[in-house]
């Protein structure tokens, strides 16, 4: 007999992942093997049915390992969000190759609270999500740390956004 946490899993259409930095890097940068293991487990939850959106950390600790061995220092804000600006495209060209050999798409959105605080940018933001879904295209969602220091200055700056993505992709799970 399921118990009620079982039956939720089981009944779960749309599913909200949430993955910190502590998972995804090591002092050296993004843990690649721990990176594609997880999206493997996301590919098993797209083939039995599910729709599945990814919020992620690392864009820091990937911008920190393009940096390495070239004599910057990121000091600060700035310099923590100059780290996320050149990481994220990092992380998600990993995220992209991992994606591809499983045979699937995934897609970059990155928001901040102002965007979810406008009701037409959430109502935006809301369709491409469904659309995303709907074609079974995997959201990889970040703050866009670039702009905000939400997630750079609050502890729990992603479990935050997942609450509000899982809102937005009217999700089962999360």
């Amino acid at each position: 007999m399921m118990d009620d946490r079982e039956k939720t899993l089981a009944s779960a259409r749309t599913i909200v992942v949430k993955v910190g930095s502590a998972v995804l890097t090591t002092k050296q940068g993004l843990h690649l093997s721990v990176l594609y293991n997880l999206v493997e487990q996301l590919a098993r939850l797209a083939a039995s049915g599910r729709r599945v959106c990814l919020v992620s950390s690392g864009a820091v600790a990937a911008g920190r390992t393009a940096l390495a061995g070239r004599g910057c220092t990121a000091e600060g804000m700035s310099g923590k969000q100059a780290l996320a600006a050149i990481g994220q495209g990092r992380l998600m060209r990993e995220y992209e190759h991992a994606f591809a050999a499983q045979g699937m798409v995934c897609a970059q959105v990155l928001l901040t609270r102002d965007d979810l605080r406008s009701r037409t940018r959430f109502l935006n933001a809301r369709n491409t999500f469904m659309q995303l879904l709907d074609w079974g295209v995997v959201p990889i969602v970040n703050e866009n740390d670039s702009v905000s220091t939400d997630e750079l200055t609050k502890f729990g700056g992603n479990d935050i956004l997942s609450a509000h993505v899982a809102t937005l992709c009217e999700a089962d799970l999360l």
